[in-house]
This record gives structure tokens, sequence and C-alpha cells, in this order.
């Protein structure tokens, strides 16, 4: 029998008892490779399966922390989210589905193990927010704040005047 590598987040089908069953896995910092403005500091999923003969439903949520850059000042701040998914993994010809909240999947058929290290990642990343503000610049309600504007030196606008260095090329003519 070949030894099949299998990460956290892969589960041996045979290991799993009919009927219903979960597991608890704890990630380790940085597990996922991010981009360069995002890092795991830790996540655990609590997994829930549900087999039967014809279907093995998987359901899992992701409560993670991770290290972001704020957009707004560059500096680093911490984002707990929380995520729930669903997979359906089914043998045979399965036309593969995904929303935002569930998936259909086709059982590899020549695979004993179901890897769901995608849908994890994705859902993690689903709690990121587009704008990545850092806490700071937020009120009690979760808004941003807006920026302040300073001026340096006084700014003379006089609109007769005219930039002795522009004088200088229009005598070049």
């Amino acid at each position: 029998m070949a030894i099949v590598e299998t990460s956290k987040l892969t589960f041996k089908i045979q290991e799993l008892p009919e009927g219903a069953s979960e597991k608890h896995v704890d990630l380790p910092k940085n597990y996922f490779e991010f981009e360069e403005e995002m890092h795991l500091l830790e996540a655990s999923v609590d997994v829930s399966f549900y087999r039967t003969d014809h279907f093995i439903k998987c359901s899992f949520t992701v409560t993670s922390t991770l290290e972001l850059i704020c957009d707004r000042s560059l500096k680093p701040f911490e984002l707990n989210s929380t995520g729930s998914f669903d997979i359906l993994f089914e043998p045979g010809d399965v036309e593969e589905s995904e929303t935002a909240e569930s998936a259909v999947r086709q059982i590899p058929k020549n695979s004993l193990v179901l890897d769901i290290d995608k849908e994890v990642r994705d859902t993690m990343l689903l709690g990121v927010p587009t704008r990545k503000i850092h806490p700071d610049y937020l009120d009690e309600e979760g808004v941003p704040t807006e920026f302040e504007t300073k001026k340096f030196g006084d700014i003379k606008e006089d609109s007769d005047s005219i930039d002795p260095r522009w004088e200088e090329l229009r005598k070049l003519k």
C-alpha cells in the first residue's frame, strides 16, 4: 500500500465513519502562503463530516487571526475573522459548482483522501475587507475617519504673476 502524504486539512476517506463525525484542526503560523501584506498568525478549523454510501458532506468553520498592513498608514494590525463553508463530495461524474457558502465536488477516483486546503484558505480570504484600515483610523461604528489636510508654508496665489522661469523660456522663442 502506498504512503499518502497528507496535510493537516486532508482526511482519509476510509477513516471517516458512517454517519456524523467531527474533527478539530489547529493550523500553525504561516500555514498558508498569502501575499506579502498578509500573514496567518493562528487558525482553528472545526470540521463536521456526514458520510453515506452515496456522498460525503463536509462542513467547516474556520476562526483565524491574520496580520494585515493598513492601506492608509502602512501600520500592521491583527484581524480576527470567522467563516463557514459546506462541501458536498459525490462519487462518479458530477458537475462541480461553487458559491460563496458551498460547493459540490467530485470524489477523486484514484484518491483515498479529501483535501479542503483550498476551501479553508479561500474562506479566510473572504473575511478580509477590501479596504484594510487599522482600527486607530476607525470610529466607534467602524467607519473610517476623514484624513486631515495639512499645509506646509504660505501659498501665495497671484494670478497676474508669472513664474520667472517661464518668462525666461518665452524669451527663447
